[in-house]
This record gives C-alpha cells, sequence and structure tokens, in this order.
C-alpha cells in the first residue's frame, strides 16, 4: 500500500476544501454577520440576544449548499478519482476511507487553528464579530472552539467510513 500517497491526496484536497470554507465563511459573514450564530460561545451569544435572522438561516443554508454540495462532494469525487489512479491496485476501501478521513479531518484542524483560534480569536476582524458584542473577553476562549472541534470528530471517521464504502462499492460495480 502506498500510505504516502494516500496521506498526500487526503491533505492536499483537504486543504483545498479548506480554503473553499474559508472564502464561504467570509462570505456569507458579509451578507449576514449572524449566519454562524450558533458557533460563537454562549455569552457571546447571550449578549447579541436575537434569534438567527431569517436572512442568517438562507445564507447558513447556502453556504453549506455551496461548501459540501457545490465544493466538497465533486473535490471528495476527484480525490478518489486521482487516488484510484496513483495507486498501483486502483482504489479499495480502505485506501479510500482514509483519504476521505484526512480529507475532513484536515478541514477540522484548518478550522479549529486558522479560523476559530487564529482568525477569530487573534485577529478578531470586525466583520465576523456580531453587532453589540466588540470587545467581549470571551471571543478569546480557544477552549470553547477546541470543545466544539473535537465533538465534530466523530463525522471525520463517518465520513470515512460513508466514502470508502462508496468508491469501493462505484470501483466495483462500474
Amino acid at each position: 500500500m502506498q500510505w504516502l500517497t494516500v496521506v498526500k491526496y487526503g491533505v492536499g484536497y483537504g486543504l483545498v476544501l479548506s480554503l473553499v470554507f474559508t472564502v464561504a465563511v467570509f462570505a456569507g459573514a458579509a451578507a449576514s454577520r449572524d449566519f454562524l450564530l450558533g458557533d460563537y460561545p454562549p455569552a457571546v451569544q447571550e449578549r447579541y440576544g436575537k434569534e438567527k435572522s431569517a436572512r442568517g438561516r438562507r445564507v447558513a443554508a447556502w453556504v453549506g449548499v455551496f461548501v459540501w454540495g457545490v465544493c466538497g462532494i465533486p473535490l471528495m469525487t476527484l480525490a478518489m478519482v486521482e487516488l484510484g489512479g496513483a495507486l498501483d491496485g486502483g482504489l479499495t476501501f480502505l485506501p479510500a476511507a482514509v483519504c476521505a478521513a484526512l480529507v475532513f479531518a484536515t478541514l477540522s484542524v484548518y478550522d479549529l487553528i486558522v479560523l476559530d483560534w487564529i482568525i477569530l480569536v487573534g485577529l478578531r476582524p470586525r466583520l465576523l464579530v456580531l453587532p453589540g458584542t466588540e470587545g467581549m473577553p470571551e471571543y478569546g476562549d480557544m477552549g470553547f472552539h477546541l470543545v466544539a472541534a473535537v465533538k465534530g470528530s466523530p463525522l471525520i471517521v463517518v465520513v470515512g467510513l460513508v466514502t470508502g464504502g462508496l468508491s469501493a462499492l462505484f470501483v466495483h460495480v462500474f
């Protein structure tokens, strides 16, 4: 098995998806600052004092469709096709599952370190700060973002298993 190749494709495509996600987050925030309301620390949400706006819900839906439907699935498909061509034995369940899990793990780590910790906690651009919550120390709560990332980490395994299974099935049937 050529594990270095699997890792290269997983991390590489994960970084591409991470950049798409970053653009989508900033575009979404430009369209509606509250579209990620549930991703802020509870004290920030409480001081903001409003439910997510109708516009925020629409923007969140469109960002989700764009990131996962328009970009994520095609990128994952391309990763599997190219990985299959790069492996001596073609694409099988295990390398597909590991590659897909690495794509999602790379996105998760990037989201935590770059978007949450460096950009939101460290740089705190005005575009990502909810109106009326400027200067709150809770924006600096790195632990909040770490806990959220850990809670979402089981999805890494799910994405890997589902993608690996679908890829192996597709290769076997076609």
